[in-house]
């Protein structure tokens, strides 16, 4: 178990219950983000941290290029840096996802039909997952998201998590754009590493708002993630306000309890409309899963005034950097915990300005202060979640 250095007593409550009816509508419950201390990684790359291991507390930073990634201690300390990225063996072309698993590292390539490999302590790879995709049909690089997490099953370690390209080539074709899609579309995965054994489920959940009224809302898959030792695996569709809870039994998903999301800077009152501009929306856009808690992620929407009056001046508005400016002053991430128990909770803010980069398995909150906010380029701050 990691231990974390607790440095100061600064604690930051969470109220979802406030002035703001909706909140009060979804919650009676608040939270407090407890500072425990910061980590700061000697480097001038810009670095993102993308894995931390629950059994000691090494972490994994990447820069944006990943042709440098630094495998550190629990505070920061540099002790190797790993040759990931490549053609050679024990190495994969597009390392942007990875997981530590029992000191080993599950990495997720994004090229080469995108498999799951697996390497030792040595970092040398010893097993590799049948191919995730059936082609390519859409790409997202997410610098800050995982697209698969481990979960416990009885006795049994799988992995569960969303793959857009493992839906048939014939549903992405230009017929397929109707609210039908979601009733076929088979992008989730479970995955055995113990037997190699791979099951694909679809992520649209069956009592999903526009897939029970069959409305085309794009291609938009749900994010999925799952809280370690709980064995509970969380769907959050992009569209909507609904999350949903289920437990893997019996080569299938069960439904565990439905969710109603609501967070008082978020308008979801508004329609989605796919051959719009996507920032119109306050889509959900990121799910993190810890010990306890599921951290949800979503971003304001740009008024449609707004953007009707730079579209009006601005034939090519979208790369203008006046509309830049407004685009800068409305979007805005905010956050959502959901517990085990499905009970939800908006944060208003989070304790600094900056970006949230990872939840590990002990509910440890990583944010990167934005450069304003602290000179180091590579610190990074550590907030437990906490009951109150």
């Amino acid at each position: 178990m990691r231990k974390l250095l607790i440095f100061g007593s600064l604690t930051f409550v969470l109220w979802s219950c406030g002035e703001d009816e909706l909140a009060k509508k979804s919650s009676g419950f608040e939270a407090e983000l407890v500072w425990l201390d910061s980590v700061v990684v000697d480097s001038f790359l810009d670095l993102t941290l993308a894995a931390v291991d629950p059994e000691d507390g090494r972490m994994i930073f990447k820069d944006r290029s990943l042709n440098h990634i630094l495998l550190t201690d629990s505070q920061g300390k540099i002790l190797d840096t790993l040759e990931l990225k490549g053609e050679a063996p024990n190495q994969v072309s597009l390392p942007v996802e990875m997981v530590f698993d029992e000191g080993g590292l599950i990495v997720k390539d994004l090229e080469a039909g995108m498999p799951l490999s697996f390497f030792n302590r040595e970092f040398k790879i010893v097993k590799e997952s049948p191919l995730l995709s059936k082609g390519t049909f859409i790409i997202e690089f997410n610098l800050y998201g995982l697209s698969f997490s481990i979960f416990r099953n009885g006795d049994k370690k799988l992995l569960v998590g969303m793959e857009a390209n493992g839906t048939e080539p014939e549903l992405t074709t230009e017929s397929w754009r109707k609210g039908e899609f979601y009733d076929q579309a088979k992008a989730g995965f479970v995955y055995d590493p113990e037997l190699d054994s791979l099951w694909r489920f679809n992520s649209f959940p069956e009592n999903w708002e526009y897939r029970k009224t069959r409305e085309w809302k794009g291609y938009g898959f749900p994010f999925v993630q799952a809280l370690g030792e709980e064995g509970l695996i969380g769907v959050l569709p992009r569209v909507g306000n609904q999350f949903f809870l289920y437990r893997w039994e019996n080569q299938e998903m069960i439904p565990v309890k439905e969710t109603l999301l609501s967070h008082p800077d978020r308008n979801d009152r508004l329609n989605y409309d796919p051959n719009d501009d996507y920032f119109l929306y306050p889509s959900f856009s990121d799910l993190k899963a810890g010990g306890h808690y599921f951290l949800i992620q979503f971003h304001t929407e740009i008024p449609v005034a707004v953007r009707d009056e730079y579209k009006a001046r601005i034939p090519d508005y979208r790369n203008n950097p006046e509309f830049n400016e407004a685009f800068q002053k409305y979007w805005k991430y905010k956050y959502l915990l959901v517990n085990q128990f499905g009970e939800s909770y908006p944060l208003r803010n989070l304790p600094i300005e900056g970006t949230v980069h990872h939840l590990d398995k002990n509910d440890v909150l990583y944010l990167k202060p934005k450069s304003e906010v602290e000179k180091d380029n590579n610190v990074f701050y550590r907030y437990k979640i906490n009951d109150k």
